[in-house]
């Protein structure tokens, strides 16, 4: 089973928004993490400069993470509304 785990600033902002719309993100970041996309998933996107990162879009909001393919781990660094993402 992978595991999924997440930066303090990625739990921050799932626990300010909407408990349903959290829980919806939750869901879906379980999901890829047992079965990752191929790259040219239509929702997903590979981040340049970040070895196994990606980026996936719910709705306004904006997951990025990286999976060991090894350990079977997605770690989560980054949940961001549209316009806040990719600020670092």
């Amino acid at each position: 089973m992978p595991r999924l785990t997440g930066k303090r600033d990625a739990l921050k902002s799932l626990m300010a928004m909407h408990p349903k719309r959290a829980a919806s993100i939750r869901d879906k970041c379980q999901e890829i993490a047992a079965n990752p996309p191929p790259a040219k998933h239509s929702n997903l996107i590979v981040l340049a400069g970040v070895p196994n990162g990606y980026r996936v879009r719910f709705g306004d909001w904006r997951v990025s993470f990286t999976i060991d393919p090894h350990s079977d781990v997605m770690d989560v660094y980054e949940v961001a509304a549209r316009g806040g993402a990719y600020r670092w």
